[in-house]
């Protein structure tokens, strides 16, 4: 009875439309708050590889525990900053909704073509809390600090029975009011068998064997290609017994450089790619597998097999020249291709020659350590160095030269001075000693009595032995060629200054006994 006298108290009062206005609100403020509705979500963790996206499905290994950022859009009244977890009563109006899983049959059911809240045949099934699934727990939730729409839900996949491969599972969500089921697959949850325990010895024998192969391709790189044909066929009829077996070896198989060089190639790089990824399959994308692949490669597939091949290269490609037809062989599809292409580019292989000034410079360079004395390796120098020298490099000046003059008498201090002087052929000059007019043997003073005081013109005018004369740029060679014929073993050198040359210069420069 008071109510009513209050009401018609009420409409006296208040003007119709306020009436109205004041109905209304109290309409509004008896429905329920705005629910929040799922947009999406996504997971936080995907490198532990334990938790990837496949095919656009969530796929999770059994017994793994990860993190989903859910994403959801609510109006101000329902968003609640300070509270971190959510409510667990359905029959609460939660900040974020509460999400939860049901089996699927089969990762063919559902349509990722089809729009989200999409309900299947059979009606809501989310809505029966005995057809949400126990299998994926919710440990808990949180609120990102970063996102006011999302907020971060910690579940457990737990392990599948036995004899279970995979299982699909969709997602159901309370948005405070009620249930809905999202079937599309991009809500979808798959749980994957545990793969099995990978066998550490096989891991570590597979790791040894690349590393293996990769010093191996290395070290053939190194012993194959650092010996030329040309050297092999020196050590085939200069070298040890053992060093021209494993010349002979090797030859057979030296010859095809550009295909080995290839094939070497190809293999170590084929290697080290395999090793990188083996020991990423291992380890991970990480700091360890990185810095174990680089010390790998550096110490045992380069470094080792590099400073033996260099100092045994003959003995390794002689032992492991079945080794290199093997490779040979399997990459005969790429490396035989390529050698071809590299053939009509670079033509044949040029091996390593040896001029006259190298051949010398080599000698100087490896004294130390070969086994020439050093009587042989002047006799060496010296004859590699006569063509290249003329006779104004190696004659006498005449200021050095023992001399007579054509005025001499023959008498016993003359001869006595000759004989003492120890020379077996003596210049005879005339007036002054650049004018050389004659050649006196001592030899030819075997009859000659000093008491006598016989004329030196008298002796050489009887024996007349002929003198030659050169140009002082005449070549050595030329020189020694014609003293082996005899015509002469004293010249007269005429140039910018008149000197003299015998045969025993050119030979002393041969031995390299000149001063």
């Amino acid at each position: 009875m008071m109510a009513a006298d209050a009401v018609d108290a009420l409409c006296c009062i208040l003007h119709p439309h306020q009436l109205s206005l004041l109905f209304l609100t109290v309409t509004l403020s008896s429905l329920p708050p705005a629910t929040a509705a799922l947009l999406g979500v996504r997971p936080e963790d995907t490198q532990s590889g334990k938790l990837s996206v496949q095919d656009g499905v969530l796929r999770a290994v059994e017994g793994t525990r990860f993190i989903l950022r859910v994403y959801y859009s609510a109006s101000p009244a329902t968003e609640h900053p300070n509270s971190r977890n959510m409510s667990r009563r359905p029959d609460a109006a939660p900040a974020a909704p509460w999400i939860a899983f049901i089996e699927e049959p089969g990762g063919d059911s559902g349509d990722s073509g089809d729009t989200e809240g999409r309900l299947l045949p059979r009606g809501n099934p989310c809505e029966e809390e005995s057809a949400r699934s126990s299998d994926i727990e919710l440990l808990g939730s949180f609120r990102s600090a970063s996102s006011h729409n999302s907020v971060l839900v910690e579940l457990l996949a737990k392990d599948l029975r036995r004899g279970e491969v995979i299982k699909y599972y969709s997602m159901c969500a309370f948005d405070g009011v009620k249930w809905e089921h999202f079937s599309t697959k991009d809500f979808w949850l798959a749980v994957a068998e545990r793969p099995p325990e990978v066998d550490v010895w096989l891991q570590a024998g597979v790791s040894v064997l690349l590393l293996g192969l990769s010093a191996l391709c290395s070290g053939l790189n190194i012993s194959m290609l650092a010996l030329d044909p040309v050297e092999l066929r020196v050590l085939q009829n200069s070298g040890t017994e053992k060093e021209q077996k494993y010349a002979r070896n090797i030859e057979s198989v030296r010859k095809h450089g550009n295909y080995i060089l290839c094939t070497v190639v190809l293999g170590n790089v084929l290697t080290n790619t395999c090793f990188v990824v083996w020991m990423c399959q291992i380890l991970g994308m990480t700091v360890l597998s990185t810095a174990s692949c680089t010390l790998g490669i550096f110490f045992i597939g380069e470094i080792l097999p590099h400073s033996m091949a260099s100092r045994h290269s003959l003995a390794i490609a002689s032992k492991t020249l079945c080794a290199t037809r093997l490779l040979m062989l399997v990459f005969f599809p790429i490396a035989y291709p390529v050698s071809k292409i590299l053939d009509i580019l670079l033509h044949q292989e040029i091996s390593s020659f040896y001029t006259r000034e190298k051949l010398v410079a080599m000698l100087r360079v490896t004294d130390p350590y070969h086994d020439l004395v050093k009587e042989e390796l002047n006799i060496i120098q010296g004859a590699l160095e006569l063509r290249n020298k003329t006779v104004e490099d190696v004659l006498t000046p005449l200021s050095d030269c023992y001399m007579v003059s054509s005025d001499a008498t023959l008498d016993f201090c003359t001869m006595s001075d000759m004989m003492q002087s120890g020379f077996t052929r003596i210049p005879v000059y005339e007036n002054e000693r650049s004018n050389i007019v004659d050649i006196l043997f001592v030899k030819d003073l075997a009859f000659v009595d000093p008491d006598d005081c016989t004329p030196l013109k008298t002796i050489t005018q009887f024996y007349k032995h002929p003198m030659h004369c050169v140009f002082n740029d005449t070549r050595l060679d030329v020189m020694l060629e014609e003293f082996k014929r005899g015509n002469s073993t004293f010249n007269h050198i005429r140039g910018q200054v008149s000197e003299v040359l015998c045969r025993r210069e050119v030979c002393l420069l041969l031995l390299q006994l000149m001063s």
